[in-house]
């Protein structure tokens, strides 16, 4: 396999055989090597959990995006089945914690995070935590971020992460927002943040609150971007990936100068 990618695709909204068509080339439509594959829940729900070792066997790494959040006992089960396939990397919803214990001569008394991670390292899975989602909005006192976490996605973030870092996390996902503020703290420095919400220039957020472009994510202390939609539209993925490297080597700003 390839080395840890900088780019992730989002593979939302396709079917099993249109992600093959893609990989294999058959529509003519290149994925580029260099990217990882995002597999949701939904995806491997419909289209079963083999389609990680699929993928991996295709040459590119599977983050298996299971935003696992259940009781303690379903979410380790849930986990433990996508754990046989061996994917590059596994989530769980981070709010999945459960008794804030990380070591106890019982087992049901750890932490559910704990317990996660710990099956992770044992599989050679990266395991990451979901913290706030991007697609909700951070306004204060009106956006969805405070009205279920009663603060802002930043103080929340940096909640969850004390916790991951503790349940020996390698990972974490957040908006491009809130890694600018984990960069501030050196302990956080173990955890490898994964950004969705990337959008280039002048692009539709869609269903996306928090965003910012490739080249400012990496700026702010990113180490993967996760994107979707920018990777997928109007037109192939090698010339849509040419426009988010432009993005980040500062060559799309050239070529608009240019122009």
């Amino acid at each position: 396999m390839t080395k840890d990618p900088l780019i992730i695709w989002s593979a939302d909204e396709v079917s099993a055989a249109m992600l093959r068509e893609i990989v294999n080339n058959d529509s003519g439509n290149v994925l580029p090597q260099e990217l990882g594959i995002k597999l949701d829940r939904l995806f491997l729900t419909r289209y079963g959990l083999k389609q990680i070792d699929v993928m991996q066997k295709a040459g590119y790494k599977v983050f298996a995006d299971a935003k696992i959040i259940e009781i303690p006992s379903k979410s380790l089960e849930i986990a433990a089945d996508h754990l046989k396939y061996k994917p590059w990397m596994l989530n769980i919803m981070a709010g999945a914690c459960s008794t804030g214990v990380w070591h106890s001569k019982q087992a049901n008394e750890v932490d559910a995070l704990k317990r996660f991670a710990d099956l992770c390292h044992q599989a050679g899975t990266r395991p990451c935590g979901v913290t706030v989602l991007t697609s909700k909005d951070d306004s204060k006192n009106t956006g969805m971020v405070f009205k279920e976490f009663r603060r802002t996605a930043k103080r929340q973030v940096l909640f969850y992460a004390g916790l991951l870092v503790e349940a020996g996390f390698t990972d974490i996902v957040c908006s491009p927002q809130e890694a600018r503020v984990l960069r501030k703290y050196s302990q956080f420095d173990c955890l490898t943040i994964n950004t969705p919400g990337i959008r280039l220039p002048n692009s539709q957020a869609d269903d996306q609150a928090r965003i910012m472009t490739p080249r400012r994510a990496l700026e702010a202390g990113a180490d993967r971007l996760v994107i979707g939609r920018p990777l997928r539209e109007n037109g192939s993925f090698a010339d849509n990936y040419t426009h988010i490297m432009d993005n980040i080597e500062g060559r799309d700003i050239e070529r608009r100068l240019v122009a």
